[in-house]
Formats: structure tokens, C-alpha cells, sequence
């Protein structure tokens, strides 16, 4: 009988372990998510950037800015 509630308390404690270990690999599991999204956002940063810097330098370029300038 005592071997029954032994069994029975190691498979409590067990459960309670994988239900631990279950939370924390789903926190884990986010993390690539989590990266993945702020270089995207970053990449998207960077693309807007350059974008703006090259209508800068297309417009100092055009034909109008350079009769502007004489």
C-alpha cells in the first residue's frame, strides 16, 4: 500500500515538472519570433531611410534644381 502512494506522489510531482517545463519552452519558443520581428522592422527602418536620402539626392540631380542654381 505504501508503494501505491509513493507511486502516486512521483507521478504528481512529475506532472507538476512537465507542466513547468511545458511554460517555459513556450516563452523560449517566442524568442526567435520575437527577433525575427524587430529585424524586420529594423530592415524596414533602414529601407524607408534610404529611400529618402535617394529623393534627396535625385532631386538635387534634376534639371530644374540645376537651373535653380544658375
Amino acid at each position: 500500500m505504501s508503494k501505491f502512494w509513493l507511486f502516486c506522489a512521483l507521478c504528481l510531482l512529475s506532472l507538476s515538472a512537465c507542466e513547468k517545463q511545458k511554460q517555459a519552452s513556450a516563452e523560449v519558443g517566442a524568442v526567435p519570433k520575437q527577433t525575427l520581428d524587430k529585424v524586420t522592422s529594423d530592415i524596414n527602418a533602414a529601407s524607408a531611410i534610404a529611400e529618402e536620402r535617394l529623393k534627396a539626392v535625385e532631386s538635387l540631380d534634376s534639371p530644374a534644381a540645376e537651373s535653380a542654381q544658375k
